[in-house]
């Protein structure tokens, strides 16, 4: 693992605290699971998979992998990367459906390929599997929050390089990032986001696509998608109201939307994700 050190001239650790201030972890989904799988997958959000018993073995189509899954061992998936999975009777497992911002809506893992393992001490999986099991207090929250960042400790350091630069563009961007994430629906486009911004469309557009490196409207649709995934897989709001919260103008139009860039309906999707 790269070891960096972030002190400045004046030996402050301002990087440091940059990322503590910045750095925001969702998660989306904690299982403790043992069932039988075979199949292909690709999701907006980061993956954790555990292993306490068993195995199997799980083939990343984006990074050109295939890796065993093994006992006491942790395997980390990236968001967008499409994987099969073949979970063997006996695998008992631990997932973790998650997203970590370094700004509104941009992912710190946002662009990796591969996915990564690590060997991960059987003590500490009990205690994991233990705390999720537990009534949720205080003691349980700060534990279980200690126990992730060591677990995402094991895998290899983001490209801290971008890091850096996401973080040099808090002040820029911050605030227009954090509007976007908190309202996105379909009727949001890059007038009212430029509008927000106080700068004119075509300048606010071409200065984001050169300090992102992706267009304005990609993000936008990368994040509409990216709600959408979480309210099919984490809630059971009918498809209809899910179109009706997001602004579609109806829910025609947002399986439209849905099964262009996933291949599948929402209904499909959630369907798939119920049988798993």
């Amino acid at each position: 693992m790269v070891k960096m050190d972030h002190r400045n001239e004046k030996g402050g650790y301002s990087l440091l605290r940059d990322y503590h201030s910045l750095l925001e972890l969702r998660l989306l989904e904690l299982a403790n699971s043992r069932f039988v799988w075979k199949g292909k997958n690709s999701f907006s959000f980061n993956r954790c998979f555990l292993v306490i018993e068993g195995g199997g073995r799980m083939i990343n189509h984006s990074g050109n992998q295939e890796l065993e899954l093994r006992q006491n061992h942790a395997y980390f998936v990236p968001p967008r990367a499409e994987i099969s999975c073949d979970f063997q009777p006996g695998i008992s497992l631990l997932s973790l459906h998650f997203q970590l911002y370094i700004l509104p809506g941009v992912e710190v893992f946002g662009g990796e390929l591969l996915c990564r393992e690590a060997a991960v001490d059987p003590e500490r999986l009990r205690e994991f599997a233990g705390l999720m099991a537990r009534t949720p207090d205080w003691e349980v929250f700060c534990r279980f929050e200690s126990l992730i960042w060591l677990l995402f400790s094991r895998f290899h350091e983001p490209d801290h390089r971008r890091i850096e630069r996401f973080c040099g563009l808090n002040e820029k961007y911050g605030k227009i990032l954090r509007y976007v994430h908190s309202n996105i629906n379909a009727e949001m486009g890059v007038d009212e986001i430029a509008d927000k911004a106080g700068v004119k469309r075509d300048t606010f557009s071409r200065h984001f696509s050169n300090d992102f490196g992706i267009p304005l409207k990609t993000f936008v649709m990368d994040e509409l998608m990216a709600v959408s995934e979480r309210y099919l897989l984490h809630t059971e709001m009918p498809v209809r109201e899910i179109a009706s919260r997001l602004k579609f103008s109806s829910e025609f139009y947002f399986s439209t939307f849905f099964k262009r860039l996933k291949g599948v309906s929402p209904t499909q999707f959630r369907a798939f994700r119920r049988k798993i």
